[in-house]
């Protein structure tokens, strides 16, 4: 069963590891929701081409036995090109109908492009699928479970039913006038390979009962506003990443309060050797946090050369993990025993061994 909180958290969780050349096509563009508040973008294609892209994948086929039933989302991934998603703020709760915030779900609506294998995604889908127009719509079970509809061979829509069903009006249709969040997507697509713009606080889309992992996180997600965000590979690593905030007085906090959760988060790293901490630090070193009024910059870059060094230095790092053999739990000592001695005076007594 496919939920609609398990679908859009899924689809961002691989964002990060497979992000590449972010959408350009018009067909992906007129599918999103016309008032979007959140866009992303990512290309696995270009990934999986690129020289990062190609390391890593050698490294996930040599480890298919290890992965288990992870090695069929892999599989499933190195079939899909594209994946376009947008999505509208969290409904005010009126318009869900009383639920509050915490409790009702965020819109979503994900455009995935590639090599659809459909016998494989109907194993996933509960029942039979709704005709809506000429269009197959699959519908989960319960009103939580996301849709999921075949635009054709190389293009399915993933959400609520309502976004899905909207998505298959707009199909064909003209583009409207950019909006101001489309723009910037189109021109963020034009020169990174993964892309989030968001223009209200995150805390919009996250999917419902979700939390955040400690106080301090929760803290800086409230100050922000919003969210420009790009990351490519295409030319050694570039990630940049521009957070909106109240004021500039707000920004001058969070440049200041960040560094110190990193540094925080990375002393609890106490499983990486020293090599690899120092390494770990001196990148560290490279990423920039710097107020610019109303706004947060924050960027990290790496040549091709040096990424291409990392890239290596992980490789090395995995292949001398693996050559190391399995620590072999020890058995663990037999517990002492008791010993039950008969005619005394005073009845059976029992003696517990101390070894």
């Amino acid at each position: 069963m496919i939920t609609r909180a398990s679908s859009f958290a899924v689809i961002v969780s691989f964002a990060p590891i497979f992000a590449a050349a972010a959408m350009a096509q018009s067909s992906s563009w007129e599918l999103g929701h016309p008032d979007a508040q959140l866009l992303m973008g990512i290309d696995l294609k270009g990934l999986r081409d690129s020289a990062a892209g190609q390391t890593f994948s050698a490294q996930m086929k040599g480890q298919t036995q290890q992965l288990g039933p992870a090695s069929f989302a892999f599989g499933f991934l190195e079939q899909i090109d594209r994946i376009f998603i947008s999505s509208p703020a969290q409904p005010s709760p009126p318009a869900a109908k009383g639920k509050t915030a915490a409790t009702a779900n965020t819109p979503f609506l994900a455009v995935v492009e590639g090599r659809m294998p459909l016998q494989q995604l109907l194993a996933f889908l509960p029942g039979t699928a709704h005709r809506y127009h000429d269009v197959d719509v699959y519908r989960g079970a319960k009103a939580t479970d996301a849709s999921m509809a075949m635009l054709d061979a190389r293009t399915i829509v993933l959400g609520d039913e309502k976004s899905v069903l909207a998505a298959i009006d707009r199909r064909g249709r003209a583009l409207p006038p950019s909006s101001a969040i489309l723009k910037r997507a189109q021109a963020l697509a034009a020169t990174h390979d993964f892309w989030v713009i968001s223009n209200a606080p995150l805390s919009k889309f996250q999917p419902a009962a979700a939390g955040l992992p400690n106080a301090a996180t929760e803290q800086i997600a409230r100050q922000v506003k919003g969210l420009d965000m790009g990351l490519s590979v295409r030319d050694g690593f570039q990630f940049e990443m521009s957070l909106g905030v109240e004021n500039e007085t707000v920004a001058a906090q969070l440049s200041r309060l960040l560094p110190a959760e990193i540094a925080a988060a990375m002393q609890k790293q106490s499983q990486l050797s020293p090599a690899d901490q120092a390494q770990v630090e001196e990148m560290l070193k490279r990423l920039r946090i710097e107020p610019d009024g109303a706004h947060l910059r924050i960027s990290f870059s790496l040549t091709a050369a040096e990424f291409a060094q990392q890239m290596q230095s992980a490789q090395a790092a995995l292949a001398a993990r693996k050559a190391v053999p399995p620590v072999k739990p020890q058995p663990k000592p037999a517990e002492p025993g008791k010993v039950k001695i008969y005619g005394l005076d005073g009845g059976v007594r029992e003696i517990q061994l101390s070894h």
